[in-house]
């Protein structure tokens, strides 16, 4: 072999062993499950675009035949979105991923075929047709507009064709989604399972057996057509047409509409809910049920000719109802039960009945046709009623050639009522109801009417089994914000109770009630399926009011609420100013009204002079409770409400504006009282008020000394004034009254009480004891008081003091400011005693002159006090001492006048005269004791020496002292020439 020839060989041998290891690795990768997607979008190293696409950002195109036989990721976020011009061909790999962050669609300008994949996004054929074979899974939606949709497999969104597209969901195929077609057929084959609802327009819609749709199906303009077994539909069905004579055990969980009027039901199958055929035009309507239950209503109608047909022995367990909206051909429009047919309740046709199984309820025509009514062999009708006009006969339609018994229908209600039991028949039309009051049984009327509003009689017919209706007491809410009164809006259901008629109650039914909460505007409702009217709703309405309030309370006026006699407990309110919280309560949680105050119904304390007034309102009620929080009281003490002191007039109104309850708070003629008030089980007494303030009226001042002047320290300076309680319109509190102690908490024998101050305030006043007095009666109280200004310790000219009072209760009830008690003309003397020396003949008496006197800045000396003659000098307070001489203890003593006159008392001192011969002359010191006296303090006032007494005059400062001479002198004068 040549070199050249060697060397490729190797090179081949090389080639190969390479390709081996590549396919042999790339199986061990698979075998691991860890092999990364071969497409991506967009193309990243290793893993390219699918052949013929493009793009980046989301955007990509994809051009001609594409062919996905390969893994695919998606790396971009948010929408993206894949144009293939061409088909599209997936097989049986991963599209996409769970985790992706990318909402991907492919839009197809080609057919598409989807194998056993795993798709992860949105497909959209738009023309061309789509097939899904080998069960795969769809996350998103399919989609296609005049293309087909053939699909097997769960498909996790929905499946829809938007126009001629015909969408098929062949055997297993689950959508959990919704199915929505336009025109085009859909067709569920064995097992096909949706778990959304499914619609189309005027397409056809076909189920081959054992499918499920768990929500609607709608389709106004096409037929449903069901074939096999055990088909189920969850929702309501409205179609043109029903077509499911072939279709066994199948199960219809909502309503059926058929809006061209034909429902064809096979064997075994059961309807929950209505059904219903309504045909316009002159198309026919029919409902033919074969070996079905039907549990709701059949209500069947055309302009031509309408029939309900049983068979094989179907059961009906609602109203039945076949009716002629247009031409009169009363034979066609028929109700036929074969002979193991039943209908449990009542069959109203306005045309023929053919009954060879059993009706349980009333056979009803309106056809005058004379064999309407046909009773078969075998057959069994509970009641029977010929009424092409007027009332029902039981004979003139009907054929009943086995002599069955026959029994006259009940007569279905028009509407109902409910009224008083006081309203009479007549009347029960329009009649009232009356104001109730909670947690009290009361009684309504129920009437069943007919079409005249006359009292239906035959509402329950000889013979025919009783009526039961629902009966609601239901409130409408705040009268005031309805329109003519009536019931809109939200209302609440107060109770519910079933009444049954019977035959004997011709009509008319008493129900006793009770409802436990207070409401404004309740009306009645009846409820009869068989009526007319089939919920009815009283004419009038009516209010249900509390008993009573049950109490009143205060979180702040609550001293003493059980007695009001404390004078002390707190807390307190002022008179007129103080504000207090209220509380009436009627322990009825749903009562919103609002209570008033009756003024003539308030009590005060016991023992009270006087009663006030409240001030302030309550609040509209909540949750039962009505509040005031700005109410005032203009006297003193407590007070309470008797009986109807809160009071509530205006809750009835929607009775009381007709008359339906009676005015006032007594109840008559089988009407309750439109108003209520309070109820107290015990007093509740609100307080403890007090004075808002004082107030002072001077009414005179006498000073101390001879009613023109006082002296600096002299006791007696009298104030007169008047002092008031009262509240804060300036109103007397009149309850302030009697000892204190009592509600008068200002001690009027407390000197203290009054904080009395001098104006000047450069002045001491001295607090006296006992020094005043008065009684309170009915809030004010005349006082006098006697004061004391202290003496300054220096010398003071004449001045003008006034005497201020400022008076404080024990609750701290005062006045805004000092008021003056006493003129400012009132004025003050600072004095002092001067007694003269004096000496005389010892066989005479010897004057002694005691002058009252008064600093005087005027003339910078003391001068005489005139006008003073209120001093008085107490003999026996005159000491006498020092004796010299020949004159002895008491040779001579003391007499005179006690009392001054302008300024000047007149003592004298009796003749020591002679004694043993020997004239008493010498001298005695005399003192006045103006304070507390000496113990050696010795006067004399008769001839025998005695202790001297204290002093009543300390403002005059120091005790005043002379000497007495006797002997020395024969008079006053030093010398006297006689001329002849």
């Amino acid at each position: 072999m040549h070199l050249a020839g060697f060397v490729l060989s190797v090179q081949k041998w090389i080639y190969r062993v390479r390709i081996l290891q590549i396919i042999l690795g790339f199986l061990l990768l698979l075998a691991s499950g860890s092999v990364d997607a071969m497409y991506s979008f967009p193309a990243v190293s290793g893993a390219p675009m699918p052949p013929g696409c493009v793009g980046s950002a989301g955007t990509y195109t994809c051009t001609g035949y594409t062919n996905i036989q390969d893994h695919v990721q998606f790396l971009d976020t948010g929408n993206v979105s894949i144009t293939v011009n061409g088909s599209l061909n997936i097989g049986i790999y991963s599209i996409g991923s769970a985790t992706q962050n990318a909402n991907v669609s492919f839009l197809v300008n080609g057919l598409v075929t989807v194998n056993a994949a795993t798709v992860h996004a949105t497909i959209n054929s738009g023309i061309y047709s789509m097939t899904l074979t080998g069960a795969p899974y769809i996350r998103g939606n399919l989609l296609t507009s005049t293309g087909s949709i053939t699909a097997r497999g769960t498909i996790q969104g929905d499946v829809s064709a938007s126009s001629y597209g015909a969408i098929s969901l062949l055997q297993n195929t689950v959508i959990n989604g919704h199915v929505a077609a336009r025109t085009g057929l859909v067709t569920l084959y064995d097992s096909a399972m949706i778990h959304g609802s499914l619609s189309t327009t005027s397409g056809t819609v076909t189920l081959y057996g054992f499918n499920i749709v768990d929500s609607w199906v709608n389709c106004d303009s096409c037929n449903l057509y069901l074939y096999g077994q055990n088909n189920t539909i969850g929702g309501d069905i409205r179609v043109a047409n029903v077509y499911a004579s072939s279709a066994q055990n199948s199960h219809y969980n909502g309503a059926i509409q058929a809006v061209s009027g034909y429902i064809a039901l096979g064997t075994g199958s059961i309807v929950y809910g209505d059904i219903t055929a309504l045909s316009s035009g002159f198309t026919t309507s029919n409902v033919a049920v074969y070996q079905s239950v039907i549990n709701g209503t059949v209500n069947v109608s055309s302009e031509a000719s309408a029939s309900v047909n049983l068979f094989n022995g179907s059961i009906i367990h609602g109203r039945v109802q076949v009716t002629n909206s247009g031409m009169a051909a009363y034979a066609n429009n028929n109700v036929y039960l074969d002979s193991n047919s039943v209908i449990n309740n009542s069959v109203s046709v306005t045309g023929v009945i053919i009954n060879n199984g059993r009706i349980n309820g009333c056979a009803r025509t309106s056809s005058s046709y004379p064999a309407a009514i046909q009773l078969q062999w075998g057959s069994n009708t509970a009641g029977i009623c010929c009424a092409s006009s007027g009332s029902c006969s039981q004979t003139s339609c009907v054929i009943n050639p086995f002599g069955y018994p026959t029994n006259r229908c009940s007569t279905p209600a028009n509407k109902f009522n409910c009224i008083d039991p006081s309203v009479s028949n007549p009347n029960a039309a329009n009649g009232h109801l009356f104001t109730q009051i909670a947690n009290s049984a009361f009684n309504v009327d129920v009437v069943a009417l007919a079409a005249d509003n006359s009292v239906n009689t035959d509402y329950v017919a000889t013979g025919q089994g009783n009526q039961t209706v629902e009966v609601r007491l239901i409130d409408c809410g705040d009268p005031a914000v309805l329109i003519n009164q009536s019931c809109g809006g939200t209302t609440t259901n107060l109770s519910t109770q079933s009444l049954t008629f019977s035959n004997s109650d011709a009509g008319r039914k008493r129900l006793s009630n009770t409802i436990s909460n207070a409401y404004k505007n309740v009306r009645c409702t009846v409820t009869d399926t068989n009526a007319t009217q089939q919920t009815s709703l009283s004419t009038d309405n009516f209010a249900v009011r509390p008993a009573n309030f049950s109490s009143v309370s205060s979180s702040n006026a609550n001293a003493d609420v059980a007695t009001g006699i404390s004078t002390s407990n707190t807390p307190i309110i002022k008179a007129g100013s103080g504000r207090f919280n209220m509380t009436a309560s009627t322990g009825l949680s749903n009562y919103n009204g609002t209570a008033k105050i009756d003024p003539s119904k308030l009590i005060a304390h016991t023992g009270a002079v006087h009663t006030g007034a409240v001030s302030g309102t309550f609040s509209q009620d909540s949750y039962g409770n009505s509040t005031g929080t700005s109410f005032s009281y203009d006297e003193v003490g407590y007070f309470r409400f008797s009986a109807l002191g809160i009071y509530d007039d205006t809750f009835t109104l929607v009775d009381a504006s007709v008359g339906d309850c009676v005015a006032g708070f007594t109840a008559s003629n089988n009407k309750q009282a439109c108003a209520f008030g309070y109820a107290p089980s015990t007093n509740v007494y609100m307080g403890r008020f007090v004075p808002d303030h004082f107030a002072i009226s001077p009414q005179s001042v006498t000073p101390a000394c001879s009613n023109q002047f006082s002296y600096f320290g002299q006791d007696g300076l009298l104030t007169r004034f008047q002092i008031k309680a009262l509240n804060s319109s300036g109103v007397t509190t009149q309850n302030y009254t009697g000892v204190y102690g009592g509600f008068a908490r200002l001690n009027l024998n407390s000197y203290a009480a009054y904080h009395f101050n001098l104006s000047p305030h450069t002045f001491t006043l001295i607090p006296k004891v006992n020094g005043s007095a008065g009684v309170w009666s009915q809030g004010q109280a005349t006082i006098q008081v006697a004061h004391q200004v202290s003496r300054p310790g220096n010398r003071t000219p004449v001045t003008n003091i006034s005497v201020e009072a400022q008076p404080v209760d024990d609750d701290g009830v005062t006045i805004s400011s000092a008021v003056a008690v006493s003129a400012s003309s009132s004025p003050f003397r600072y004095g002092r005693l001067y007694l003269s020396p004096a000496h005389g003949s010892e066989l005479l008496p010897l004057p002694l002159q005691l002058e009252a006197q008064y600093w005087s800045d005027s003339v910078v000396a003391y001068v005489r006090s005139v006008g003073d003659s209120c001093t008085t000098v107490p003999l026996s307070s005159v000491v006498m001492k020092n004796y010299h001489g020949q004159l002895n203890a008491c040779e001579t003593h003391l007499a005179g006048n006690a009392t001054m006159v302008n300024g000047l008392l007149g003592l004298r001192l009796t003749a020591p005269g002679v004694s043993g011969g020997q004239p008493n002359t010498g001298s005695v010191d005399v003192e006045v004791n103006l304070g507390v006296a000496s113990n050696n303090d010795k006067t004399c006032v008769s001839q025998a020496e005695t202790p001297a007494i204290d002093g009543v005059m300390p403002w005059f400062g120091v005790d005043p002292e002379a000497r007495a001479t006797f002997g020395i002198y024969k008079s006053p004068i030093v010398y006297m020439r006689e001329s002849f």
